[in-house]
């Protein structure tokens, strides 16, 4: 298997924010596989990347075509993407043009991780943001045995999307953006 732990990142409406604070704690020893989904028009995402890479020492690569994905390494979904194995190995793919309500759509990244192996260690996390989606990947994910954790209500600038999918998966973690960090560190090896 190409990479040891993957963690999911789904965002919306006060992401931006949120995520330059999860990055920017992230060392460089951090050996975990990152995949975000921060709901941006398509042409938004080179500034939002490079806004990033700014404060991260990691790799981060825009999803525009298939590509590996390789440990110690950040990847910004620019449309809707899902994550498929090909030959023992995690891929993660731009989709056809769908009718997709958001972009990029984090339920359908999400649930694509669920068909990933097992015994592959997955992290699901749903952030700040209007609306719902995001919750039905995550179910999807959690009944496949990944962890799910999702922002809490008072750290949240938008209450929607992580309160509709705690809904949907009631046994998992709630937390603030700190202890989100610290959760994400730990999961990709930040401690080793």
């Amino acid at each position: 298997m190409n990479i040891s732990s993957l963690i999911l990142i789904g965002a919306s409406t006060g992401g931006p924010g949120r995520i330059y604070s999860i990055l920017s704690a992230l060392e460089s020893h951090f050996v975990g596989s990152v995949v975000i989904a921060q709901h941006m028009s398509a042409p938004f995402i080179p500034s939002f990347i490079n806004q990033l890479q700014s404060i991260v020492s990691l790799p981060i690569i825009s999803v525009n075509e298939p590509q590996k994905i390789k440990r110690a390494h950040i990847y910004v979904c620019s449309v809707t993407s899902e994550l498929v194995l090909k030959g023992g190995e995690v891929w993660i793919e731009p989709m056809e043009e769908g009718d997709y309500p958001y972009n990029p759509q984090i339920d359908r990244l999400f649930a694509s991780a669920s068909s990933l192996p097992a015994s592959m260690r997955r992290l699901g996390i749903i952030l700040t943001g209007i609306g719902d989606d995001g919750a039905l990947g995550a179910l999807s994910l959690y009944e496949s045995g990944g962890e799910c954790l999702f922002e809490s209500e008072e750290s949240s600038i938008v209450y929607g999307m992580p309160r509709r999918a705690k809904e949907l998966v009631s046994n998992a973690h709630v937390a603030g953006i700190v202890e989100i960090i610290e959760r994400i560190k730990d999961f990709g090896g930040c401690r080793v």
